[in-house]
């Protein structure tokens, strides 16, 4: 999967709260290019403003924002968090966040069908949520 660079992976203990992961998994995207600085406060912002919306199912978040929120180049970062990540008004908790970074709407759609994928697949989902490393998480994408 192009889409998704080694460098991009990460498995953090826990967050303080939903912004802090938030601000965590964007990290490596702005670290290494993809998205501006600005893109994690757009992020935070949306999800004030819309609800929660990221938290697709149980244990997984796609954390993302528009295009002209920030992004430079199309790109996925993966953040295995080992404790829970509740959200305000939600009673779902994420553990998986899979950033999104999207310059148009079409360039992203084969790493998300990858994605999909995993998440469709209980047994498979469970192994990713036990990945004991950030190399074994992104096997998982590979």
């Amino acid at each position: 999967m192009d889409l998704l660079k080694r460098e991009n992976v990460q498995v953090c203990e826990k967050a303080a709260d939903w912004r802090d992961a938030i601000r965590i998994s964007v990290t490596p995207l702005e670290r290494n290019g993809y998205v501006e600085p600005r893109y994690k406060e757009e992020i935070i912002g949306n999800i004030e403003k819309l609800g929660p919306y990221i938290v697709i199912a149980e244990n997984i978040a796609l954390p993302h924002a528009r295009a002209e929120q920030g992004v430079i180049e199309t790109q996925l970062g993966v953040t295995l968090f080992r404790e829970p990540v509740l959200f305000d008004g939600k009673d779902t908790p994420a553990r998986l966040f899979v950033t999104l970074a999207a310059k148009d709407p079409n360039s992203h759609q084969d790493a998300l069908m990858a994605v999909y994928e995993i998440f469709g697949d209980e047994e498979k989902l469970e192994e990713v949520l036990k990945a004991p490393d950030a190399d074994a998480l992104y096997a998982f994408f590979g």
